[in-house]
């Protein structure tokens, strides 16, 4: 699994061809690895925003009780979890459309895939510092863009033009899920989960 993950880093395309060609119950296998690979980001986000704290401007840390922070965590590892399963779900929804192999883990594994360079650039939520973390972020999720983009032709075996309306109309699954997190975030901040501040 580790050695998929760094060969999508530094040789994509190759990485996805041999994906692509890994039977069922590999897949199967690969996909309980997720399940640990998404609490990288949570915990470090809740060690980082308990123990360390951030500022903005020099001023002194502002850090989250651990109490109100345990309840934010489990939501945000939920919402990683829920992406890979509905855009997973999504990518076998729609491989009829696209006359893509259809495989119940397929879907999953591959976004699990595409999405572990945000999962591993999550670590560095144990030490919050906003401007490192926010380009880090966005470096992040752009190349995990694009491991989408490179990934769906040779995974799912469909021709490079069907792929690229294919990885699109996934990103655009993507974006409504992120839209449906940001307004849940604000519903349970407001009345479930709100943080508690201490300086």
């Amino acid at each position: 699994m580790l050695g998929h993950i760094v060969g999508l880093l530094y040789d994509p395309q190759t990485e996805w061809k041999k994906i692509g060609a890994l039977p069922e119950e590999t897949l199967k296998r690969m996909s309980i690895y997720f399940i640990f690979l998404g609490m990288l980001p949570a915990i470090g986000f809740y060690i980082g925003t308990t123990q360390f704290g951030w500022t903005i401007i020099g001023d002194e840390p502002v850090r989250i009780t651990e109490g109100s922070a345990i309840p934010l965590v489990v939501l945000f590892y939920f919402a990683l979890m829920g992406a890979l399963i509905f855009i997973g779900w999504m990518i076998g929804w729609m491989a009829k459309t696209y006359n893509a192999e259809i495989n119940s883990f397929k879907g999953f594994v591959f976004m699990g895939l595409c999405c572990s360079p945000v999962f591993l650039a999550g670590i560095f939520a144990v030490y919050p510092i906003w401007w490192f973390d926010l380009i880090l972020a966005t470096a992040a999720c752009s190349y995990a863009i694009r491991l989408m983009y490179l990934g769906i032709p040779d995974v799912m075996h469909v021709p490079e033009d069907q792929g690229f309306l294919y990885a699109s109309a996934v990103f655009a699954m993507a974006l409504v899920y992120v839209v449906v997190v940001l307004v849940a975030t604000v519903l349970l901040w407001e009345y479930v989960a709100a943080p508690v501040f201490t300086n």
